[in-house]
């Protein structure tokens, strides 16, 4: 099991499965963020879990967060919700489970956004 852990902890992160995860593959196609983000990862880790809903806490109150379309009904039990270029990294990195955060509430969720995001420029300080 290779695990794509946080370096900031959150007593509530729980290790999942990256089969278990459903994320848009939307990433961002720009190779300056890119770059910036491998660098990132490799000189300092994953800073943050992923912020993941249930598929349930999605279809009943997560899902007016993301803007983008979205299947109606997905496999896996989990939507990743902020993360996707780190998932991505993970998956194209041999990872077999990543940390997250399991957020069903559109109000918590969006706290835990602000809390944990990170603009790329700042990504390298």
């Amino acid at each position: 099991m290779q695990v794509l852990k946080a370096v900031n902890k959150y007593p509530d992160s729980v290790i999942v499965a990256l089969d278990d995860i459903y994320s848009l593959n939307d990433n961002i196609h720009d190779s300056s963020f890119l770059n910036i983000f491998h660098k990132s990862l490799s000189m300092k880790g994953m800073l943050n879990p992923i912020l993941v809903s249930t598929e349930q806490g999605f279809k009943t109150n997560t899902h007016p967060f993301d803007r983008r379309p979205q299947p109606e009904n997905v496999e896996q039990m989990y939507r990743c919700m902020i993360g996707n270029n780190r998932y991505k990294y993970a998956v194209e990195n041999g990872y077999t489970h990543i940390e997250c955060l399991v957020i069903d509430d559109l109000i918590t969720l969006k706290a835990m956004h602000n809390k944990t995001f990170l603009e790329p420029r700042k990504m390298l300080r």
